[in-house]
């Protein structure tokens, strides 16, 4: 689990989430689409091209996100939540992942990157 704080409100967090345009910067050049909404089906797109799928298995705007992620058969199923609280004038952003098959180490390495990237893509604006 990470835990880290960021400049905004949670809706603006939520933003940075949920739109293309940002998951781009912090997901290896993946850009995440979908509704957003439980139930619904997300797209991972590099330059384009799908590269992941996934579907939406909770939301609560601007507070929890969670969804299952994969790269395809062959890749481990990802279980991504992202809880999001109001703290003074920014937000605490915390971010659970399970991987099937995979020690929490890896797991961990694996996301350390995205975690640093969020952080200082939230910081900046």
């Amino acid at each position: 689990m990470f835990q880290f704080g960021a400049t905004g409100c949670p809706e603006h967090v939520w933003s940075v989430l949920t739109t293309p345009e940002s998951t781009r910067r912090f997901l290896f050049g993946v850009g995440l689409e979908s509704t957003w909404e439980t139930g619904s089906r997300i797209t991972g797109r590099l330059d384009w091209a799908p590269v992941m799928h996934g579907e939406v298995l909770f939301a609560e705007y601007p507070n929890r996100l969670s969804y299952l992620l994969a790269a395809g058969p062959e890749q481990p199923e990802a279980y991504v939540t992202w809880e999001v609280r109001e703290c003074g004038t920014g937000a605490i952003v915390r971010l659970s992942v399970d991987e099937a098959d995979t020690a929490s180490e890896e797991v961990e390495a694996a996301w350390q990157p995205v975690v640093t990237t969020l952080q200082a893509l939230l910081s900046a604006t």
